[in-house]
């Protein structure tokens, strides 16, 4: 019993570890993507922080499996290079003693999984594009700054001087292009405004407005060389913005697992599956792991590594080559993507854990 908490301790810590490390280096390339969306100005950069805890979930899809594979391997070679798989087996554990430790370990995994990719992952990637489309025209994230154009949704506005005077933004010489389309063929409503000064400010309801100052309105309605002026004291623009309430997505990967459940689209159905494939992936690598990491002390510690990492980037290119077929329609929807753990299941998995000793017993029979 003791040798068995030893072995699964062990094996928890690597994959713990292996998680971790590898989280690190998955969001490195996360925050460095979102880093460059903000620079460009896709997003605000008062939002890098939400977006990147919004992209964990993803990033789980395919760690949480692979931390137990590459955990389960590390740890029981470095038994075997040890030779403490020796002793081990001298006090009774078989093969089938660290499979049954491993498919425990599975089994836990398994269950975060399947809530990470069935919940938390279609909740975080509807809250993550639900805040980088609400954030464009969000007030608190207006990106009104001196001698640039900023769009409001109907308006551009170019402000020449902004300044900031006890936390409230004072705005000089704006300018405000507005263009819509006429009723009448080919013509379009121009709108175009000047003022000498404005300040932002906000209502009781919440909503956000920038009030302009002594300044004139030009309109034309595109089909007459007429231009209609209008001097006004006071102006006032109100900014759009969509909540994320209001925020309406209905990308696949958005939508709530149970809704996939009773859509009948074929879409729905592979997305259904994909979200599925990780958790049968983690009995999968478990079962896969314990062979292959049953090596001779002179081989090293890493010895299997290489070749585990092959088959588990072969796991899932398969997944992705037979969604590109689901997709594409030239691959039946069932069996689907299960035929890949199916496969694996017949081709690698017996393979590799038929006892060598019963083969060689029944050649020499």
């Amino acid at each position: 019993m003791i040798i068995k908490q030893y072995i699964f301790k062990d094996i928890l810590k690597v994959q713990t570890v292996t998680l971790v490390v590898l989280l690190s280096v998955f969001l490195c390339q996360t925050v460095i993507k979102i880093l460059g969306q903000a620079a460009t100005g896709s997003i605000p950069i008062g939002v890098v922080s939400e977006m990147i805890i919004y992209s964990l979930p993803s990033i789980g899809f395919i760690l949480l499996p692979m931390s137990l594979y590459v955990g389960i391997i590390v740890s029981l070679s470095r038994m075997s290079s040890d030779s403490e798989m020796v002793v081990m087996r001298s006090c009774g554990l078989s093969g089938v003693s660290f499979m049954k430790i491993c498919m425990v370990l599975s089994l836990i995994t398994a269950t975060v999984t399947a809530l990470n990719c069935l919940y938390f992952m279609p909740t975080s990637n509807l809250a993550k594009n639900a805040l980088s489309d609400s954030s464009k025209n969000n007030p608190r994230y207006l990106p009104i700054e001196s001698g640039k154009f900023t769009d409001f949704g109907d308006y551009t506005i170019y402000i020449h001087d902004v300044n900031d005077m006890n936390g409230e933004k004072q705005l000089g010489q704006v300018f405000v292009i507005r263009t819509l389309k006429s009723k009448a063929l080919f013509s379009t409503d121009f709108e175009f405004l000047n003022a000498t000064s404005g300040h932002m400010s906000k209502d009781r309801s919440g909503t956000q407005w920038i009030v302009l100052e002594k300044g004139s309105l030009y309109r034309s309605d595109g089909l007459s060389a007429e231009l209609e002026k209008v001097d006004f004291n006071t102006l006032s623009i109100p900014v759009p913005y969509e909540s994320d309430e209001d925020a309406i997505d209905d990308s696949l990967e958005s939508i709530p697992t149970i809704d996939l459940i009773k859509s009948v689209s074929n879409a729905a159905k592979i997305e259904l599956q994909w979200r599925i494939a990780p958790i049968f992936a983690c009995f999968i690598f478990s079962i896969m792991a314990v062979p292959l990491s049953m090596i001779n002390p002179r081989q090293g510690k890493f010895a299997r590594l290489g070749p585990a990492i092959i088959l588990f980037v072969c796991y899932y290119l398969a997944l992705l080559s037979v969604r590109n077929l689901l997709n594409s329609e030239k691959f039946p929807l069932y069996p689907g993507m299960y035929i890949v753990p199916l496969i694996f299941t017949i081709f690698v998995l017996i393979p590799l854990n038929i006892d060598r000793n019963f083969l060689i017993r029944k050649r020499n029979k």
